[in-house]
């Protein structure tokens, strides 16, 4: 190869890593919990303003757990957070779960609220990256008590426990490695008196574990 060749050749492979170094320093990071969590625009965290959160989140990588005060005079603690899940406690009475949720190709919210008193109750919202509900895919459906009786319990004896507790507080968690599982518990050993409760305790079972498998949190086989 001539000197000018590979001169020429020598500036070309500069040139092109300087390229890729210009495009990594440019490329945008990866978004982490924490980045929603500050950027939502007021409709899931209402009560906590965006210089609040930080300051939770700042306090927490410090090693300490404070109450913060909102908007409504409660006192608001981050409880957990990693780079995908955190949880928060916006009042005594209330806590709220935020996951980040690979979905395919895309990136889904997937929020967790839940009020404590009397027994827990939780319901779940899906929002896309820009805080927008998600309409057009449901990836979770809420189960509902009937979703809890073990598979041999005649079809009967549903029906009489049924009858006389239609509804019942169902509570969600994000658990597990990673937080990276769905899990439901029914409560009812706290909804119920105890004398009421031994009669359903032998026909359900205590939790229901979900894990994403595509585009839907799925049912897995019970633990009990």
């Amino acid at each position: 190869m001539s000197n000018s060749l590979h001169t020429n050749h020598r500036w070309l492979c500069k040139g092109l890593l300087l390229a890729c170094l210009l495009f990594l320093a440019q490329a945008p990071q990866a978004r982490t919990v924490r980045d929603f969590f500050a950027s939502e625009p007021g409709d899931v965290f209402m009560l906590i303003q965006s210089n609040m959160r930080l300051d939770l989140m700042d306090y927490y990588d410090s090693g300490q757990r404070v109450f913060a005060t909102n908007n409504l005079g409660n006192g608001t603690q981050l409880d957990t957070i990693t780079d995908v899940y955190m949880k928060l406690h916006t009042s005594a009475a209330r806590t709220v779960q935020l996951r980040m949720v690979p979905m395919m190709r895309d990136t889904v919210l997937a929020v967790i609220e839940t009020v404590l008193t009397p027994v827990p109750d939780s319901h779940i919202t899906f929002y896309n990256k820009n805080w927008v509900p998600l309409r057009s895919i449901k990836p979770f459906e809420m189960p509902t008590l009937a979703d809890f009786f073990l598979p041999a319990t005649p079809r009967e004896r549903r029906d009489d426990l049924t009858r006389t507790l239609p509804f019942a507080p169902i509570k969600l968690d994000f658990a597990g490695e990673n937080f990276g599982e769905l899990r439901a518990s029914h409560g009812l050993n706290r909804f119920l008196s105890r004398e009421e409760f031994a009669q359903w305790q032998p026909h359900l079972v205590s939790e229901l574990r979900y894990r994403l498998q595509g585009r839907k949190f799925k049912l897995q086989k019970s633990p009990n």
